[in-house]
């Protein structure tokens, strides 16, 4: 969010820099005498504060696992929990999931979480002031999964399905979404069933050094799966990693990614603009509209031993339709983070990023894993 503001960070890096400069010492001296250990299992405290919620207590667990026999030809699994309580009795919990099964044969990925929090609203648009802001507090529990099966090597097809619902949503009144009654203003539950075709060479699927993802899926949203409104999404993700040095860590990451929507959508499913995987710097939702389209590069350099950093910069829009995007109006977003590995068989990393956006605004984040 826009304004997280992670006081704790010095605090937690330091508590990272004790945990990690202990373990290295030890898994230096005994990597030759004893076996990897299958699964790593990471937890981390979060001290969160933002104007709309003060202060916030949780925590960040990720753990790291493989599956089956075949260890070499299998990518290792990820399960990251997130549980956030503010001193405003918010609620924010979310697991999500990425498993590969003995030697790839199939892929697993989702999440489940519930949400209790507010963010601000400033209508549906790409042109938007920054004084139709208005808080929105809300109820959102959200599930989605999707089963691939590996064709060849490299390359998935698969199901997919999500299901979210919006309850005790409460606008400032006489506020803008009050007023407007957008779709979904009051509440909404969607139910969507869809495909989806993944070519992934990734070497890691946390922080990857080369290789390179490329998605294509498609979500059927309808009264017939128990929703309230009928739309479809298509979505575009396609990333390229480069490893620029044969023996440093020096990598390029690219990406670029779309995400285009037919029919009546509840304001809260149009494709957001911003958050903390592309366009950093803008708060997520700043604009939104049935169409999204965004590109993004980030350079990632190590620094020393554990600590590693970034720069970054990303460019792109919302517009009602895939024909009035305008390159020459495009929003621009840019950035430098902080990487400290805590497990460097997994390659996990903590990411703190600071973006700012081309309209002024800025935003911290905090989390495991890259961003992409």
């Amino acid at each position: 969010m826009k304004f997280r503001i992670a006081l704790s960070v010095l605090l937690l890096v330091w508590i990272v820099f004790t945990k990690v400069n202990l373990s290295q010492a030890q898994t230096d001296t005994t990597t030759q005498k004893k076996k990897e250990k299958n699964v790593k299992m990471i937890t981390l405290p979060v001290l969160y504060y933002s104007p709309e919620t003060r202060f916030g207590l949780g925590a960040l667990a990720s753990l790291s696992f493989k599956m089956g026999k075949n260890k070499k030809a299998t990518r290792a699994s990820n399960l990251q929990t997130y549980f956030l309580y503010t001193a405003q009795g918010q609620i924010d919990g979310t697991a999500r999931y990425t498993l590969f099964t003995n030697e790839e044969k199939y892929v697993i990925n989702g999440r489940f979480s519930y949400l209790f929090f507010p963010e601000f609203y400033y209508g549906i648009g790409n042109r938007l002031p920054k004084e139709n802001e208005e808080l929105v507090s809300y109820r959102r529990v959200r599930v989605e999964n999707r089963v691939l099966r590996k064709i060849t090597q490299k390359l998935f097809v698969g199901l997919q399905y999500r299901y979210v619902e919006m309850f005790q949503v409460r606008p400032t009144e006489g506020g803008l979404l009050e007023t407007s009654q957008v779709p979904g203003y009051n509440g909404s539950r969607v139910s969507g069933l869809g495909a989806a075709v993944v070519y992934d060479s990734r070497d890691n699927i946390l922080a990857p050094y080369k290789g390179a993802y490329l998605e294509l899926s498609n979500y059927n949203y309808g009264s017939d799966l128990g929703g309230e409104f009928d739309y479809s999404t298509v979505t575009v993700d396609l990333r390229k990693y480069f490893k620029l040095f044969a023996h440093r860590k020096h990598i390029l990451a690219i990406q670029g990614y779309g995400n285009f929507i037919t029919g009546t959508a509840p304001y809260k499913e149009l494709s957001e603009f911003g958050g903390g995987t592309i366009m950093r710097g803008f708060y997520q939702g700043r604009y939104r509209q049935n169409d999204y389209m965004a590109a993004q590069v980030e350079y990632r350099l190590p620094i020393w031993r554990w600590i590693g950093m970034t720069a970054f910069t990303g460019v792109g829009d919302v517009a009602s339709d895939i024909s009035k995007f305008d390159i020459a109006n495009a929003k621009m977003s840019y950035g430098i983070g902080l990487r400290f590995e805590i497990d460097k068989q997994n390659r996990t990393n903590i990411r703190v990023d600071y973006g700012r956006g081309s309209d002024g605004s800025a935003g911290f984040y905090l989390e495991i894993g890259e961003a992409f």
